[in-house]
């Protein structure tokens, strides 16, 4: 193991070899010009975060994959109305739960909605970093600042070059130094979040966390009862003889 690690070093200390003359050498492939001056497309960004809300009323299903100090292996349903929110866990290490468990949550914010999670310019400095191709078209790639001292930062957010919504967005925060990203798409005619990662030191372990959601629906309203706590299960004692 050492020996490998010095060859390793010393491999990254010593000069590149020179290639022969009739063996061109490999240059990185060139970064692909902004498609539109960084100006215009943040300016894109902010009107196009303001006329793409997340709906209000919203059901979807995701599956959760920790490693680390625990590993977990979970799939909810969650149904959404404002700020109430229905979580049913349906399966627990690939075993389905019946009935599953049921966990109601009232004033309680949608934390993978851009609104909660896209930095805004009053709230952050934007500095362009790069393009990239994305298919057919051009992301643009900002560093972002936070403008006051905050425990969750978003580090840099990745803007779709035909919708000008964040198509993946990087944050850090100071507990568990935590490190992550959320990927967001077209559902619909909606802009959702797809996947989300993180890694963290949890009672000083690595910890590797993975979601993804699918199954977003939208309807047009939820019953009242959605959010109410479930009754327990009548129990019935064995007759006595």
């Amino acid at each position: 193991m050492i020996a490998l690690l010095l060859a390793a070093v010393l491999g990254v200390m010593s000069p590149p070899p020179t290639a022969p003359p009739d063996i061109p050498p490999l240059h990185p492939r060139p970064t692909p010009p902004p498609a539109v001056a960084p100006a215009t497309m943040l300016a894109r960004y902010a009107a196009a975060l303001a006329v793409n809300p997340t709906p209000a009323v919203l059901s979807f299903e995701y599956s959760l994959d920790q490693t680390g100090a625990r590993d977990i292996q979970q799939t909810h349903r969650v149904f959404r109305s404002g700020l109430s929110e229905r979580d049913e866990l349906l399966t627990v290490e690939g075993k389905a739960l019946s009935p599953p468990g049921i966990h109601i949550f009232l004033g309680h914010r949608n934390r993978y909605a851009i609104e909660a999670l896209a930095p805004r310019p009053e709230a952050y400095i934007f500095r362009y970093v790069a393009s990239v191709r994305d298919g057919h078209h051009v992301d643009e790639v900002f560093a972002t600042t936070p403008r006051s001292a905050t425990g969750v930062r978003i580090e840099q957010v990745t803007i779709d070059g035909v919708t000008a919504l964040p198509d993946m967005i990087r944050f850090s925060t100071q507990v568990h130094a935590g490190r992550g990203s959320v990927a967001f798409g077209r559902v619909q005619k909606h802009w959702m979040a797809t996947t989300a990662s993180a890694t963290a030191t949890v009672a000083k372990s690595p910890a590797i966390e993975h979601i993804t959601f699918y199954r977003y629906r939208f309807p047009g309203s939820l019953g009242a009862s959605t959010f109410s706590t479930p009754k327990p299960l009548p129990s019935f004692a064995p007759p006595r003889y």
